[in-house]
């Protein structure tokens, strides 16, 4: 297992943004404060913004069915991976409905291969992931799959705002960040902490 948190932070980084599209409050909620996944064209959208549509389905040639399976799909898969990253930032085995989860989509991404002609003749071509509704919600499984097999489990953890709870990869150098960012939620709990301390006074 790599320990390099940057690189962990950067393999994880789509798991790490659908995680927190569900989470109480912060950046990743739309201004209304509603859930930037909550219709099968608002994951679309997040998918396309992504480019995890690209090269697998164009976001116009997705039938409402098969928006509909996507978004309820994309919201499976955040909850197992919100599961799975509980388990695994405190040093316990991941659930096994959550593991099966991320398999399902994982498995539904897998390279596979078809003939084609081309200039010389037939050729073995390898593509990158399946095709169907799942297979655009492959590079997010393997994004987690790769985030908890690359990662120091104790420095993936929840930003302590409570307002927030956004999910990251700690990368500092002393491994001991608290918050999700410290332009927003750390110095929203300084100016906090220092508001209660003038009060007191």
């Amino acid at each position: 297992m790599a320990h390099n948190p940057g690189e962990a932070a950067e393999l994880g980084a789509h798991a790490l943004a659908l995680l927190n599209t569900g989470r109480p409050g912060g950046a990743a909620r739309t201004r209304s404060g509603t859930d930037p996944q909550g219709t099968p064209s608002e994951t679309l959208t997040w998918l396309g913004e992504r480019g995890l549509l690209a090269g697998v389905v164009s976001a116009g040639e997705v039938s409402p069915a098969e928006a509909r399976i996507v978004h309820t799909e994309a919201q499976r898969l955040r909850t197992d991976i919100g599961r799975a990253l509980e388990a695994y930032g405190v040093g316990r085995r991941v659930p096994a409905p959550a593991l099966y989860g991320i398999n399902r989509v994982l498995e539904a991404g897998s390279s596979s291969r078809r003939l084609e002609a081309g200039p010389g003749g037939l050729e073995l071509v390898e593509q990158e992931g399946g095709s169907g509704p799942l297979a655009v919600l492959a590079p997010v499984a393997l994004s987690a799959a790769r985030l908890m097999t690359t990662a120091d489990p104790s420095r993936v953890r929840r930003c302590a705002s409570a307002e927030c709870g956004a999910w990251f990869v700690d990368t500092s150098k002393g491994g001991k960040r608290k918050w999700c960012s410290m332009a927003r939620c750390g110095n929203r709990a300084k100016a906090a902490t220092h508001r209660s301390r003038r009060s007191k006074v």
